[in-house]
Formats: C-alpha cells, structure tokens, sequence
C-alpha cells in the first residue's frame, strides 16, 4: 500500500466518523433529559409523542395527577409570574380563568421581550409536532383550566393540560 492510499483510507476514515458524530448531534434535547427537568414539575407517566430536530423539541407526557409541585414557583397572576422570570426563576401561571395563550399574551402585552421568549418557546416547537399533536397542543392552549409553565433558561415551554391529564412540552431555537 502506498503512502498516498494510507492517507486517503484515514481520510475517508476520519469523515465517516465526523459525519456520524454530526448525525448524533441532531437532535436538540433527548427525551431523558425533557423527563428529568419537568419530572420535577410535575409526576410523569409514559410518553405519549416525543420529536427532536436541530430546531425544535416537542413532546407529550401523561402525568399521574395534576397537581404541580413545590419545585417549581406558581404564580397565581401574571404580574408574580412576570417577577419570578425575570428573577431566572421557572414558574408555573396557574391563575384562575386564564388560558395558557391568554397568559402570554397578557406578558407580551406588559414586557413585550419577555413575552416573545414565551410565545417563541412555545411557537417553536410546532414544528416538531405531527398534525394530531398540534390539535390537542392548541385545544390545550386555549382551555382556562390549563397551565403554562415557562423556564427562561433554556427557554423551555410546557403546558399542563389537566382536562386530559398530559403535559405538552416545547423548545426551539429563540
């Protein structure tokens, strides 16, 4: 074997294994890890959907009960919510005859940066929702007995759906 074929074997060697390493790299969260951050806002059962791409995350969670725990701030306005975000706190908008959209668009309406990190989380992450999902996502953003819930690290949107006993989760690239 010449010394030219060696370097060509390596190379072709050296891509195949950089273009499986972007290939593993794809996908935006792992279902494990989406788990593990609102396992603590709430108690998860199965997995009903879960899709990752490089832009966007979107998964439905069943959940065992719906009540929200002590790990995450609930806020029973806007206005505590607002403040809690602002602090880099993870909060939980559980106020009472609001939707999940009416929700953020009361924030964009106050602090209008704020709001469009809410709404791009939860925008977002449509695009890795099949047709199914998106219905049940948006039945679940309309319905007053929602809640929404909004990390600003990491920009992590999720929504407890508490006729239905799910969580809808979502994250894009903002």
């Amino acid at each position: 074997m010449t010394l030219a074929q060696s370097y060509r074997r390596t190379a072709k060697a050296v891509l195949v294994v950089l273009a499986l390493t972007g290939l593993a790299g794809c996908a935006m969260d792992k279902e494990d890890e989406v788990r593990a951050q609102i396992g603590d806002w709430v108690s998860l059962g199965d997995t009903s959907y879960f899709k990752s791409s490089m832009s966007c995350t979107a998964g439905v969670f069943e959940v065992e009960g719906v009540r929200i725990t002590s790990l995450i701030s609930k806020a029973r306005s806007v206005a505590t919510g607002m403040t809690l975000l602002k602090s880099g706190e993870a909060v939980a908008f559980d106020v009472k005859g609001l939707s999940p959209n009416a929700v953020s668009e009361q924030i964009m309406t106050k602090d209008l940066p704020q709001g469009l990190g809410v709404l791009s989380s939860g925008v977002a992450g449509k695009g890795c929702m099949d047709e199914l999902t998106k219905n049940a996502y948006l039945r679940a953003l309309l319905d007053p007995e929602a809640v929404l819930m909004f990390d600003p690290n990491g920009n992590v949107m999720a929504v407890l759906d508490r006729r239905n006993e799910r969580l809808f989760f979502s994250r894009g690239t903002v």
